[in-house]
């Protein structure tokens, strides 16, 4: 079968939100409320139905993966991303394309379920102490690198060392409870790891520390930790090896025959993910069958329009996942509670969530009610102008003192509408905004000082790993590294110390609690606009299975799983 390339990326994209709202010299609320101009500015948004899933998910299928293929099942998979893949280096990764190439070119120690609950993967066992500190790992003995070398414990403790050594990624979550010196290999397939306190979340942390190949790493790299090699290289064990790779523009996933888990016998053997996000082109590659898959940042008008197409399945997935406005604590004038309560109560959170997106959750405080210890007392603001300005009043402020900066993801149609929202919204209150639409990559270069963070940042964050703890400790610690997870830069004593507490608490009903009531002081503190809930949106040709949903980031985008149902 032929590699069956996307169109070139190019065409004309339709007239912005910013184009529309000029020509037409009315406020976004007052669009997003008139049936006619809704209609019009938003392309046909309105209510969406969900389409059939057509074997999408594969759970009867019984096909032996043994067996051999089908003549017609082809040899690649095209998607789209919306943003570059600016490492594939484990160590260093965070956002969701990142993620993306991790977990498909490495594997973890253990891998979560559906449920969001740890399985065993590279670790095919484990016992965990009375008092919480010591996790000893019986690893699998037939798992082999894409070098062709074994892993074997060694490559978990250099991996371990690795990513503290490195400091970047998610490597404080590790290393906030647990030094370098105390992972051990016992032997070829056994590791301990003691902890310097318990650390209730430990076990799901541990679905990020992917392991690396040493061997491979210390006679390839020019340093010991291949700091600079696996910005680029596969060292992994993963189900799919790195193929072509250009960081602004695509990345190839090439099936990795020799995997410990049996593949399904339609599976991809190559996944090919292109990175652009125009409407348009989207539309038209997966009408001619250049694309096979869409990212879920496309328009709400694109995928209502796909609905249409008789061969695609466009599908509305419930997420952990919210939308933040994310403000600035540190930079006047978002810094002043006081702004930032009226911020919150002058945003009309209805029309974001019923009419850009139309097929969102509202939001209740900073974490998605999928999880049993979401906190539903927290006190979510509701849209009230005239309340807003009346605490901007109160604080001593007067009409057009406050000043901001709204950052977003430029060139993504939801984010531009949204912003626009929001400016309506402010001047109403006598806030004057200044929409700064950025790269993600410079977003995320922004995020590490508070200096050069915007006063208020557009971002969609979903636990990185299956917890409350992903929520509380990445975006609202003191001490979570300066990440576009935590552009709030909130420094709280009381919010610190819950979520210690919380991470210190073996007993799962004192721990939710605990996070309950963090949940509800980082409300009282306003450092987020909790806008809504996502549900996330894709759409792609029927012929596709075996779609898997995991609640952490990037988890239900391992190729493994996927197939083709022909």
């Amino acid at each position: 079968m032929t590699f069956r390339h996307l169109l070139c990326v190019g065409m004309a994209s339709n007239n912005s939100p910013d184009d529309v709202a000029d020509q037409r010299g009315v406020k976004m609320t007052q669009v997003f409320r008139s049936k006619n101009s809704r209609r019009r500015f938003l392309q046909g948004l309105g209510a969406v139905g969900v389409a059939g899933f057509a074997g999408c998910l594969g759970d009867d299928d019984d096909t032996d993966p043994g067996d051999t293929p089908p003549d017609d099942v082809p040899d690649t998979m095209v998607l789209n991303a919306v943003q570059r893949f600016g490492t594939v280096d484990p160590a260093k990764g965070t956002d969701y394309t990142q993620v993306m190439a991790m977990v498909n070119l490495y594997d973890p120690l253990v891998f979560p379920d559906g449920e969001g609950v740890m399985q065993p993967h590279i670790a095919e066992d484990w016992t965990i102490s009375e008092d919480g500190l010591e996790y000893v790992f019986e690893l699998r003995d037939d798992i082999t690198f894409h070098s062709g070398n074994q892993l074997t414990a060694e490559d978990v403790v250099f991996s371990v060392e690795r990513m503290l050594g490195i400091g970047e990624g998610y490597s404080s979550l590790v290393g906030a409870v647990l030094d370098a010196d105390n992972v051990v290999a016992e032997d070829d397939y056994t590791v301990s790891m003691t902890l310097e306190e318990p650390h209730a979340p430990f076990l799901s942390v541990l679905s990020l520390q992917f392991i690396v190949d040493k061997e491979f790493i210390q006679e390839t790299a020019d340093d010991d930790l291949g700091s600079e090699l696996l910005d680029d290289v596969d060292a992994g064990s993963g189900a799919y090896e790195l193929g072509d790779f250009e960081r602004g523009s695509h990345i190839e996933f090439e099936r990795f025959d020799d995997y410990f888990i049996d593949f399904h016998q339609n599976s991809m053997r190559e996944v090919r993910v292109e990175i652009f996000d125009e409407d348009s082109t989207v539309l038209s590659s997966m009408r001619t069958g250049a694309l096979d898959m869409t990212s879920q940042y496309q328009s709400m008008s694109m995928y209502d329009t796909l609905l249409e197409e008789e061969d695609i399945a466009v599908e509305d997935i419930p997420t952990a996942t919210l939308l933040y406005f994310k403000m600035n604590t540190q930079r006047a004038p978002t810094d002043d509670i006081e702004v930032r309560k009226a911020i919150a109560y002058g945003f009309d959170y209805e029309t974001a969530y019923s009419e850009i997106v139309s097929v969102a959750e509202p939001a209740q405080g900073p974490v998605a009610p999928v999880f049993d210890a979401h906190n539903p007392d927290v006190e979510q603001p509701t849209y009230d102008p005239e309340y807003a300005r009346q605490i901007l009043e109160d604080a001593g402020y007067e009409e057009g003192e406050v000043e901001i900066v709204f950052t977003h993801v430029r060139d993504v149609d939801r984010q531009e509408q949204n912003a626009l929202l929001f400016q309506d919204n402010m001047e109403d209150i006598g806030i004057e905004v200044e929409i700064n639409p950025q790269t993600w990559g410079r977003m995320t270069e922004m995020a590490t000082d508070p200096e050069q963070t915007g006063h208020v940042n557009h971002v969609f964050y979903g636990p990185v790993y299956p917890a409350v703890d992903a929520y509380l400790f990445n975006m609202y610690h003191s001490e979570a590294a300066a990440t576009w997870m935590s552009m709030e830069h909130l420094e709280d004593d009381q919010v610190d110390s819950l979520i210690d507490q919380s991470r210190a608490a073996i007993d799962p009903d004192e721990q939710a609690d605990l996070q309950r009531q963090a949940q509800a002081r980082i409300a009282e503190l306003y450092p987020s606009i909790f806008v809504y809930v996502e549900t996330k949106r894709h759409a792609w040709h029927e012929n596709i299975g075996g779609y898997t949903f995991r609640p952490a980031m990037s988890f239900d985008y391992w190729w493994h799983d996927y197939y083709w149902d022909v």
